[in-house]
């Protein structure tokens, strides 16, 4: 794992309407200061929303694959979570969320940021990171840029950033990240996917590829799994549950902030 403890704080921005939602967010948080942030966003009516789904690999280099741009011009995001870090010397933001063109039904995907623009300016919340960053680069084991975790100070705090790789079990590989920072337990937040998710009571998605975003988390109590909203390969097949332990393998990648919790 890539995992490094930080400071943080609760953030609460305004993302303005009609311009790229990539450029809205860094626009939004531009005066905080940040390493790095989680971002979410409810309700929120869209001009255009573009995004892709996950697809079964094209060739034998990846495990998996993006659909070819799905894209509805009027609408809702109901959830969208957002890991924001660096790409280079600019801002990049990697989200998933769950969305409605109007009058259609509910999807799921991998949100491309700069070609989605909100209808309405939006309260965005979330966590601000200062002294560890979410940095977009070059990945060999999997064939992919992704978020890679930097340290960017010697100062610990009470939030990390946290990268799981592809293999670790997404349950345990959190209580372990806790583990390593000495933390009885952390609430979590964030992205990523599983192969073939499996959940507590029973139900299987049978899809490879998969992409999903944290609805209730909490690591290091040995507890229930984590609960997550997923989507495969059919797009519209949504699952929310929580996780069985020891039967989710992270596939391409999970990213991910975690905040100490006492007591």
């Amino acid at each position: 794992m890539d995992l490094a403890p930080c400071q943080g704080r609760a953030i609460e921005v305004t993302l303005e309407a009609g311009m790229p939602l990539e450029d809205a967010v860094a626009q939004a948080l531009a005066p905080l200061e940040l390493d790095s942030a989680w971002v979410e966003i409810v309700n929120a009516e869209v001009e255009c929303l573009t995004y892709v789904i996950p697809a079964v690999a094209p060739d034998t280099t990846h495990v998996a694959w993006y659909s070819d741009t799905h894209s509805f011009d009027k609408g809702r995001i109901d959830h969208l979570g957002m890991i924001v870090g660096r790409h280079g010397d600019a801002s990049f933001l990697h989200g998933h969320g769950t969305w409605a063109p109007e009058g259609r039904a509910a999807a799921m995907g991998h949100i491309l940021a700069p070609q989605t623009r909100l209808g309405t300016p939006v309260t965005a919340r979330g966590i601000g990171l200062v002294g560890a960053r979410f940095d977009r680069r070059a990945d060999e084991e999997t064939n992919f840029d992704l978020f890679h975790v930097d340290q960017m100070t010697s100062t610990g705090g009470s939030y990390a950033a946290l990268r799981l790789l592809p293999n670790q079990d997404f349950a345990t590989g959190l209580d372990a990240a806790c583990a390593a920072l000495g933390w009885q337990a952390a609430r979590v937040h964030g992205i990523g996917s599983v192969n073939t998710p499996r959940f507590e009571d029973g139900r299987v998605l049978e899809s490879l590829p998969t992409e999903f975003l944290i609805t209730d988390a909490i690591a290091g109590k040995n507890g229930p799994g984590p609960e997550i909203v997923v989507v495969g390969t059919d797009g519209t097949d949504i699952r929310t549950g929580r996780l069985s332990r020891n039967e989710n393998a992270v596939l391409v990648t999970a990213e991910l902030v975690l905040s100490r919790l006492t007591g």
